[in-house]
């Protein structure tokens, strides 16, 4: 078990980092998507391996069974891989991993909140050895930043 690590998924997220602000900006009300992008054994599963330690044989295999988004405002959504966004779908709300932020991030530090993205592994292990089974667990993390901002219209 020691020689797996867990990666920490990559974050797909809409809004993307905009190269001329240098960061993911969006506003109140509007719907964010989040997904596991470029998943791969490592990062999301199915990752496997076997080793023998004395005299035993064992083979685990592990799986991200859910992302959990801590999205900086104090609310967490649990998710699958979510759905990649496409500009084509305009404003609507992801069908399978999303948020709509009801307040601005102007007084969280540096005017953003942090959205955090924890895998959650399940590592399933049989012993050739003897034929005992159990299941472990383990986590992933990492983070990105998006400004939330407050679009405002007047009537004249």
């Amino acid at each position: 078990m020691s020689s797996f690590t867990p990666a920490a998924i990559q974050i797909g997220m809409t809004p993307k980092v905009n190269s001329d602000w240098g960061h993911r900006r969006s506003y109140v009300g509007l719907p964010i998507w989040m997904w596991v992008a470029d998943p791969s054994p490592s990062s999301w599963g199915v990752y496997s391996y076997s080793g023998s330690t004395g005299g035993q044989t064992i083979t685990f295999e592990a799986q991200v069974s859910t992302v959990t988004w801590s999205m900086g405002d104090g609310t967490t959504v649990t998710c699958g891989m979510g759905s990649i966004y496409s500009p084509a779908y305009g404003n609507v709300s992801s069908p399978s991993c999303g948020h709509k932020y009801t307040q601005t991030s102007k007084a969280r530090p540096g005017g953003m909140y942090t959205v955090t993205a924890t895998s959650n592994w399940v590592i399933s292990w049989t012993s050739a050895t003897d034929g005992s089974t159990g299941t472990l667990t383990a986590s992933a993390s990492t983070s990105t930043q998006v400004q939330i901002l407050e679009l405002q219209s007047v009537n004249t």
